[in-house]
């Protein structure tokens, strides 16, 4: 029995949460409750943040100021969500070019939190949340975790990306909330090697977590490999899967190398969970109290069951408001009422962000999602990114330059490179005007071609 447990969830956390000045714990018992409202109690929860927020961003953002005045929209004229279509899209480019503009003008710079994307979509982004919203993104992540099982207090294990640039101090300040309240064991999937993956297993068994976040691609790499060495004494309650598509094949992969149940989840780093899968695995539901998805098929929006791309206007996020914002996925809307008595309106994801594992020339497999994070988010000046690989001792980057973008970015590319492949490793940079998509309408970040056999490889 883990003794310790409820005393991190019961008087360590809201303790530590009461001295922060946070608030997500109220939160989270908020969209508890909210989330067995009726789909008409949850849709007049939305349009009433939704007009909030749109009339929030006229009066305080320059950016919504012209560009509303420029198609002749109204806050006034947001009567119901068909009126939204009125608005345009916000793209990448949009946040890339007038951040400073989209930041309202009536929040205190120290209320607002800066923070970055991973550049999955291979578009990087700097931008901005309030600290209420921050509040929010934590009660999120609390509620979807407790679908899958997991509790505050509870031992976690993440596969993940985990290369940072701590001082000292900071490194010691995150191990000790680490220790004593968050509680999780962090295995670095940024490079992996059979060896590191022999050290995951010794780890995991030690520390006995009771669930695990994983990149998908990373996750069914790592189970096919238990699988593989029959390595079958590693049991966890769930593992909850996110940052990639969970492809064919590798739900199956992973839950018998952990005899437990898969849990997908669907985000990204500017609103947090957009939707996640619930006890039921009948689709993911959306976070519809934080924020209002559009699923928008040729200018008209898609029908249930019918492929559309994912427009989301965050309803919280005063600081930065990000209204119709096109995140370059492809989902499907759903009609249908789960059975798990929630009244969070269901979607499946099926395009989108896609990454492949690199090779680097000792025969270490490189996360192409840990890349986003590490090597292109990081580098200035960078506003699309993609990386192919033909052969293990070379790299093609196709670069699409923004201003910020100098002869030091080239400079920090390299280093980086280093760092993730060896020295050996040759590095071409290509500048493109534009990396589209496939016909697929997937967005591949990190291509490789070598023997085509590459785990995440998708058609």
């Amino acid at each position: 029995m883990d003794w310790y447990a409820p005393i991190v969830k019961n008087i360590i956390h809201p303790l530590w949460a009461f001295t922060d000045g946070e608030t997500h714990i109220a939160l989270w018992r908020e969209l508890e409750r909210s989330q067995y409202f009726s789909r008409d109690e949850i849709a007049r929860l939305q349009l009433n943040r939704l007009r909030t927020m749109v009339g929030h961003a006229y009066e305080n953002c320059p950016f919504y100021r012209e560009r509303l005045d420029s198609v002749g929209f109204s806050p006034a004229d947001l009567r119901d969500f068909a009126d939204l279509a009125r608005i345009p899209m916000l793209t990448k480019e949009d946040i890339q070019v007038h951040k400073d503009d989209l930041v309202a003008r009536n929040i205190a710079k120290s209320d607002l939190l800066p923070d970055k994307t991973g550049g999955s979509t291979g578009k990087p982004l700097h931008y901005y949340r309030d600290r209420r919203r921050m509040d929010y993104l934590k009660a999120s992540a609390m509620r979807h975790d407790r679908w899958a099982g997991y509790e505050v207090g509870d031992k976690l294990a993440v596969i993940w990306g985990n290369r940072h640039d701590f001082s000292a101090t900071q490194e010691l300040k995150w191990h000790i909330r680490n220790m004593v309240l968050e509680r999780k064991l962090i295995l670095d999937s940024s490079s992996i090697t059979e060896e590191r993956m022999h050290e995951f297993a010794r780890k995991l068994r030690k520390f006995k977590p009771e669930a695990i976040l994983t990149y998908a691609n990373s996750g069914a790499l790592f189970a096919s490999f238990l699988l593989e060495n029959n390595i079958r004494d590693i049991r966890v309650k769930s593992v909850i899967t996110s940052a990639e598509m969970l492809h064919n094949g590798e739900r199956e992969t992973i839950a018998e190398a952990f005899g437990c149940e898969v849990f997908d989840r669907y985000g990204c780093r500017e609103v947090g969970v957009i939707a996640s899968e619930c006890e039921a695995h009948a689709g993911m539901h959306i976070s519809a109290e934080c924020v209002f998805v559009e699923f928008v098929r040729n200018g008209r929006p898609a029908g249930s069951g019918e492929e559309g791309d994912v427009v989301i206007t965050d309803l919280l996020n005063f600081g930065m408001p990000l209204i119709r914002y096109r995140i370059e996925d492809i989902g499907i809307p759903s009609d249908r009422t789960c059975s798990c008595g929630r009244g969070l309106p269901l979607m499946e994801m099926v395009g989108g962000r896609v990454t492949d594992f690199l090779v680097a020339p000792d025969g270490r497999r490189v996360s192409g999602a840990s890349l986003t994070i590490y090597l292109i988010a990081n580098t200035p000046g960078v506003r699309q990114a993609q990386i192919v690989q033909n052969v293990p001792y070379a790299l093609h980057i196709k670069i699409v330059k923004g201003v910020e973008f100098t002869d030091d970015s080239i400079s920090f590319l390299k280093r980086k490179v280093a760092e993730f492949f060896g020295h050996e490793v040759e590095l071409e940079i290509e500048f493109v005007s534009d990396i589209p998509k496939e016909v697929s309408g997937k967005y591949r970040f990190s291509i490789c071609n070598i023997g085509r056999r590459n785990d995440s490889d998708v058609s």
